[in-house]
Formats: C-alpha cells, structure tokens, sequence
C-alpha cells in the first residue's frame, strides 16, 4: 500500500475562499462587471515549490502557478475560482486523493487571473 502524505494541522492557518465569478451590476456606473462570489472557505496550506519542479515547469502553463493543499474535499471542481491572498486565481488542476484513508489531501495547482488574461 502506497505511503500517504501526512501534514500537520497547525500547517493549515492560511485561509482561501472558493466561489464562482458571476456579472453583477455596479450600483454606481449601471454597467454589468465580472465579480467573485463566494461559495465556501477553506484552511489551505501554500506547498512550496522544489528546485526541479520549477525547472520542469519552464515553458510550460504551470511557471507562475501556485500549488495549495486542502483537506479532501468532494465541492472542488475545476469550474470553482480561488480568492487567495487578495487574488483571484483559476484551479488549473486539482490532485485528489479520494482513498478510504483517514486523513487524505487535495493539491490544487492555481494560475492567477491577471496572468490568464484577465477572465481566464
């Protein structure tokens, strides 16, 4: 049976909101602009990057991503938005360990909005 990863919980005191981003309607201008809305909070853990996974990334969509560690959670799907340090970001893939084990983790690998682009 393959060794799971374990982490500390005092590792998980950072806190990332998780929602959509619908069009809302600035009260003051009346022109319809893209929002994040919230749908649910979790602790996160930022994973910190070695010196080989950032050279394999070069060249690649993952060079400025940021990669964060949740406890298992079945609402995380790649359609969701991440608010994350005053930035929104876009899951670009989710790791998830679903295993009967009691204590499993899902890594989340984000790319910033503004690096996408803008609506990513």
């Amino acid at each position: 049976m393959p060794k799971t990863v374990e982490y500390s919980p005092y590792l998980f005191n950072e806190i990332a909101d998780f929602g959509v981003t619908k069009t809302v309607t600035n009260p003051n201008s009346g022109v319809n602009e893209p929002s994040f809305v919230k749908s649910f909070s979790l602790h996160v853990y930022p994973q910190k990057r070695t010196l080989d996974m950032q050279y394999r990334s070069l060249g690649t969509n993952y060079v400025n991503a940021i990669t964060l560690v949740v406890r298992h959670n079945n609402r995380l799907n790649d359609q969701l938005r991440v608010k994350y340090k005053g930035e929104e970001y876009k899951i670009l893939n989710i790791s998830s360990d679903d295993s009967a084990n009691y204590m499993t983790y899902d890594f989340l690998t984000l790319q910033n909005v503004k690096e996408l682009g803008g609506n990513g």
